[in-house]
């Protein structure tokens, strides 16, 4: 089921305000970047892999480009773009955007509180076919045709084993504050698993996490609660949270080859609504799955780059000269630079809970009030886990 609210798309190019382009390149296992909008001349962005569950997997293609106006900052444009994976034996899986409409809950009354319903139509991320998967062993090329004409592939990727994990672990962390009343606390993920002996190997992880939230009928003085007035609204919904950030970026066994090992490979910040759960069991307060991927030396160097570039001062291409050019690349102008790496791995999974025992102590938050399908990532059904 589709999240009533705003879809929770992947986390990848962020526009802020402020001028500054946050781009996550995803594919190289969610490095975060500040760039500079005036830095890119109209450069395709790729992000996106493919694994071995069932899909949709998606693929969001953009333009950063400049522009001028109010402020001198970027712009992300979203490229219509035919776009195709095709595996050794010459099949080809076609990648398809489609309308969506989301529905939209605001306050029609300036300076009152009468809810009124709008209908958006949005566009989703390219998908792969229901159903389509990766296979183990087998080569996938991705290909994007836009309409000037201009064809990009990928360098063809093998998706290869990934091992499995053998247990997770919790640890309640409190975050270093300047603040003696309020002191940040999340809960820290570690993963242990058997590392292959004699084979350099590279990882990279994604935590997806599940809570209940209750929103009440009305707010502080002066909030307006806005419910749907078509159907009288929801006070209890499900977050579904994907691809939540603070996960480990990407790890070599250059040190570890061959061993059996533990390391933190996510957190996940209290915010004061995640870890609530009233109503829930005392050991079901918040779901946490792991994923975990073996990528190559290739997608792993990309990442080390672009962590480097993030760390320098002053304009992304100033010394030193560091290429952010990933394994895509127009077929007839291979020296134009596209930022991105396409990946095939085969995924691995463990689940935990977050037991209320865990929990040290709880962050404060306002209770919220209106219709909780308006969140984003908001389901009403209860989830598998939750059952």
């Amino acid at each position: 089921m589709e999240p009533y609210g705003e879809p929770n798309f992947p986390k990848y190019l962020r526009y802020r305000a402020v001028s500054v382009l946050l781009i996550t390149l995803f594919t190289s296992c969610i490095t975060r970047l500040d760039i500079e909008p005036s830095d890119f001349e109209e450069y395709l962005v790729v992000e996106g892999f493919i694994n071995n569950d069932p899909g949709p997997h998606e693929f969001r293609i953009t333009r950063v480009s400049r522009f001028t106006g109010v402020m001198d900052g970027g712009a992300i444009t979203t490229t219509e773009a035919r776009v195709h994976i095709t595996d050794q034996n010459g099949l080809s899986i076609p990648l398809e955007r489609k309308p969506a409409v989301r529905k939209e809950v605001y306050n029609a009354s300036p300076g009152g509180c009468a809810p009124a319903v709008a209908f958006v139509q949005v566009q989703t991320n390219y998908r792969t076919p229901e159903g389509f998967r990766g296979v183990r062993g087998n080569t996938y090329t991705l290909e994007i045709q836009t309409p000037d004409g201009k064809v990009y592939r990928s360098e063809p990727q093998t998706l290869r084993a990934t091992p499995a994990l053998d247990s997770l672990h919790l640890e309640f962390s409190e975050l270093p504050s300047l603040d003696p009343v309020i002191i940040p606390s999340g809960i820290e993920i570690l993963a242990t698993w058997q590392d292959p002996p004699r084979e350099r190997n590279y990882y990279f992880w994604i935590i997806n996490g599940i809570y209940r939230i209750n929103t009440s009928e009305n707010g502080s003085p002066g909030q307006c609660c806005l419910f749907d007035p078509t159907d009288g609204g929801a006070r209890f919904c499900w977050i579904y949270e994907n691809d939540l950030p603070d996960n480990e970026l990407a790890f070599s066994d250059a040190r570890v080859d061959g061993q059996l090992i533990t390391r933190p490979v996510g957190f996940i910040e209290d915010d004061g609504l995640r870890f609530v759960g009233d109503q829930l069991p005392a050991d079901k307060q918040y779901y946490i799955e792991v994923e975990q991927y073996a990528m190559s030396k290739e997608a792993f160097e990309f990442n080390e780059r672009i962590k480097v570039l993030a760390g320098i001062d002053g304009d992304i291409f100033d010394p030193p000269p560091l290429s952010i050019r990933g394994n895509i690349y127009n077929i007839a102008d291979p020296e134009e630079i596209v930022i991105g790496h396409f990946g095939a791995y085969e995924v691995q999974k463990r689940d935990i809970f977050v037991p209320a025992s865990l929990l040290k102590f709880r962050q404060r938050y306002p209770e919220p009030c209106g219709d909780c399908r308006v969140r984003a990532g908001a389901q009403l059904e209860t989830p598998e886990p939750f059952r």
